[in-house]
């Protein structure tokens, strides 16, 4: 489907699966934060292998505008008829971000953008090409709307012609559009930030329809998790993690949108407990274990899947209950915030991190790429991989979370 999510973030100081639409830990952490974390025992498991996810400091990194130090912005995008007051009613928090989808070369959004700003939310607005016209650059037409944009001198997102999996558009064009239009917003919007969003094949920084770290403030990808007679077809966490290893050292990330059904035609059957369960778990890893993803947008809205879909909360009591739990976790913010933030940030391994029997075991090659000293030459095998008892490691910090199944390396 050509639906897509268009973030704009207003900045307050104040306080793959379908054509639609397109965690935790604090950004610059220490480790004495984490030794106050009651350890919790994974008694039940102790006999196995427990995966643990595994998240190091890195220095080089640098903050965007507008990334958070620590946690993730709240953000929805809503029905046309449901109101924003009546949703964070519904859900018992202030969200930081309200989106919106809009073509290029449509009338300006003003009583949309003004009642984000009257609910001191960020508007993030997802820009469209129209679809026939791909290959046109209609530069007079970004330019009207980025100077409409700027007479309202406010920090904002926005989501530029995002790919979809038969976008008619070569590479090329594709990239000297986003360049072009880039340089237009600066000079019109200067508050705007712009999000690359990517899809499917498209999604690495390899790709060649990346634009440029240059151009490229924030990056965004799709998380929808279909339902069907055999459970879910796609695992969020699973689903955005190549594509968060890809971009975690260069840029924040957005899940644009994020969406857990509860019904469709594969059998015209309701799972509503099902999926409460699942977005109290999805939101629960994202704090946990992906601490770049700064900005989660659930899809309250009517998306178009083959399989009709309904992602929905607002719909179902059940869903937006569950919403609102996993939401309350102070991780998630309400408010935009400056960005620009120096300092060590959390990066996630590509490789896991076990309990097992009573210890904590570490990915040898975590290790031997930052290793000041001989690597312990006690290891062990887990599943066909060596690794490193953290009991043996004592030139290095390690923390270990047992209720959150994380391991912080220092």
């Amino acid at each position: 489907m050509r639906h897509f999510l268009f973030l704009l973030l207003l900045f307050t100081l104040s306080g793959c699966i379908s054509a639609s639409p397109i965690t935790y830990e604090p950004e610059s952490p220490s480790v004495e934060m984490h030794e106050e974390i009651s350890v919790v025992e994974v008694v039940a498991e102790a006999t196995v292998p427990v995966p643990f996810s595994v998240l190091y400091a890195a220095l080089e990194v640098t903050g965007a505008v507008y990334e958070p130090a620590q946690g993730a912005y709240l953000g929805v995008w809503l029905r046309p008829d449901f109101s924003k007051a009546t949703f964070e009613e519904r859900t018992g928090k202030k969200h930081a971000v309200f989106a919106l989808e809009h073509k290029i070369g449509a009338e300006f959004p003003t009583t949309w953008m003004l009642q984000s700003i009257a609910a001191q939310a960020a508007p993030l607005i997802i820009l469209e090409l129209p679809e026939e016209n791909q290959a046109d650059f209609p530069l007079a037409e970004l330019a009207a709307f980025a100077y409409e944009l700027g007479n309202f001198n406010l920090p904002a997102f926005i989501v530029f012609n995002p790919l979809f999996d038969k976008s008619n558009i070569c590479s090329e064009d594709y990239v000297l559009l986003f360049r072009y239009t880039r340089i237009i917003f600066r000079t019109y919007a200067p508050m705007a930030v712009f999000v690359w969003h990517g899809y499917c094949n498209f999604a690495t920084e390899e790709s060649p329809f990346y634009p440029g770290h240059d151009v490229v403030d924030w990056v965004s990808i799709s998380a929808l998790a279909p339902q069907g007679p055999e459970g879910f077809i796609e695992d969020i966490p699973t689903l955005i993690t190549p594509f968060y290893q890809s971009f975690q050292r260069y840029k924040p990330i957005i899940l644009l949108p994020l969406g857990v059904s509860h019904f469709s035609r594969r059998d015209y059957v309701y799972r509503v407990p099902q999926a409460a369960e699942e977005i109290i778990r999805v939101y629960n890893i994202l704090r946990d274990s992906f601490p770049r993803v700064r900005l989660v947008v659930y899809a309250d809205v009517d998306i178009s899947t083959p399989e009709w879909d309904d992602f929905s909360l607002s719909r179902e009591e059940p869903l937006i209950k569950a919403y609102g739990e996993a939401i309350t976790d102070d991780y998630f913010l309400s408010r935009l915030e400056p960005g620009n933030i120096e300092g060590p940030m959390l990066m996630r391994s590509p490789l896991h991190g076990y309990y097992y029997q009573g210890e904590v075991f570490i990915d040898r090659e975590i290790l031997e790429a930052r290793r000041h000293r001989p690597l312990p030459s006690a290891t062990k095998e887990i599943n066909e991989r060596t690794f490193v008892n953290t009991a043996d490691i004592d030139w290095m910090k390690v923390v270990t979370d047992h209720s959150r199944r994380v391991i912080y390396v220092y």
